[in-house]
């Protein structure tokens, strides 16, 4: 038989039920470790959008008592409190010499949970004087596309996004029940970012830890620290509260990526060990099966090598399957997810993750090695017709 190569394609085309069933083994794995990845990290891809694209063009900094040498632990002295307010005015209105610094505001905040896959992160919506608005906006770049814009005091507007994962409409009330106060959300606006703005109602009765100074940048200031350290003020992660690229940074990584991939880790690893058992154990059956078969190639003149080589070409083949089918089915269900399920909802997310591309082909590859272990076994106990006779004998 010298000469002559086995054909993988006769086997596999008279054993299509065996080998489709270890293909499709291989693709749904493939397909489960991608889409579960793809739908954690839809919750970085959201958070990321909430808190760094907002940074880019908002910065908020609201100090600690001590950090601007003012003790307001009795919150019933008011003087201290007035005195704690008139700091973190002054302080607003002398951040404006600074270059990159178009306006700062000294003003009200509230809180817009953004609900992802996993967890969920506040966005700020600061509330202005109605003179300021139009300013803000126009900073931001949004505008509205649905309802009106606030005009009165306590409305407020908000991104077409956070309204369709809040599930809030035009007219609702945001957050009543928390707030204390009634703000009434009046319009939509088209964004590139979770975000809303409103007028302040008339009220004095303001919750302290909810005043912060907004900082309209021009996009150059990614740390507001160093600004405050030419005022002499150091900024103290613990008591002191900095939202802007640098501290978003620091905030995504580890509270949402680190998080994000130990799950993802743990996942991934608990997919790939549960199939390379499944798939050792069926593979070592199947091998088995076919030992007659192969005893048969041996004894009519067929060497280990060449079979060998026939086994591979199947399990290349089979392999190849699987991928190239379990990427057609996850182009199909990312857009089918994104479009049924996360864009209504509000929700960001990536179609391609590299990397998690690189982790799956990499398993493949470890599993494709180890399954040489018993195919190797299984040709070393390949017998020849004659072999087996001279046992007997």
């Amino acid at each position: 038989m010298k000469g002559q190569k086995l054909s993988a394609m006769k086997y596999i085309k008279n054993n299509k039920r065996r080998v489709a069933v270890v293909a499709i083994s291989l693709c749904l794995c493939l397909v489960l470790t991608y889409l579960t990845n793809f739908m954690l990290l839809s919750t970085e891809e959201t958070f990321k959008v909430a808190l760094l694209d907002n940074s880019e063009k908002l910065q908020y900094v609201r100090l600690a008592g001590s950090s601007i040498g003012v003790d307001i632990n009795n919150p019933d002295n008011d003087a201290l409190i007035r005195e704690y307010l008139d700091k973190h005015r002054e302080l607003a209105e002398n951040l404006k010499k600074y270059d990159g610094v178009k306006d700062t505001y000294y003003t009200y905040i509230l809180y817009n949970r953004i609900n992802a896959a996993i967890g969920h992160w506040d966005v700020e919506v600061p509330l202005v004087e109605k003179s300021q608005l139009d300013e803000l906006l126009k900073h931001y770049g949004a505008k509205l596309c649905e309802g009106r814009m606030a005009e009165n005091p306590g409305e407020l507007v908000l991104d077409k996004a956070s309204m369709s994962n809040t599930g809030y409409k035009v007219g609702d009330y945001f957050d009543e029940e928390n707030c204390g106060t009634a703000y009434k959300i009046v319009g939509i606006l088209d964004s590139e970012s979770y975000w809303g703005c409103g007028i302040l109602p008339e009220t004095d009765t303001f919750n302290v830890n909810n005043m912060s100074i907004v900082i309209l940048s021009d996009g150059s200031i990614d740390d507001v620290s160093k600004l405050l350290e030419q005022e002499g003020i150091y900024v103290r992660d613990t008591y002191d509260s900095v939202i802007d690229v640098k501290h978003g940074e620091a905030d995504i990584k580890r509270e949402v990526t680190d998080a994000i991939a130990t799950s993802t880790e743990l996942v991934f690893a608990f997919i790939i060990i549960v199939l390379s058992l499944a798939l050792f154990i069926v593979y070592t059956t199947y091998l088995r099966d076919r030992h007659n078969e192969w005893c048969l190639y041996c004894s009519i003149g067929y060497s280990r090598g060449e079979i060998y080589r026939s086994i591979l070409r199947e399990l290349t083949f089979t392999f190849g399957i699987a991928i190239l089918g379990g990427a057609l089915i996850i182009l199909v269900s990312v857009l089918g997810l994104d479009y049924l399920m996360l864009r209504p909802t509000g929700l960001q997310c990536k179609y391609l993750y590299t990397d998690t591309i690189v982790e799956i082909l990499c398993s493949y590859g470890l599993l494709f090695g180890t399954l040489q272990i018993p195919v190797r076994y299984a040709l070393y106990k390949i017998r020849t017709i004659d072999a087996i006779d001279d046992e007997l004998a």
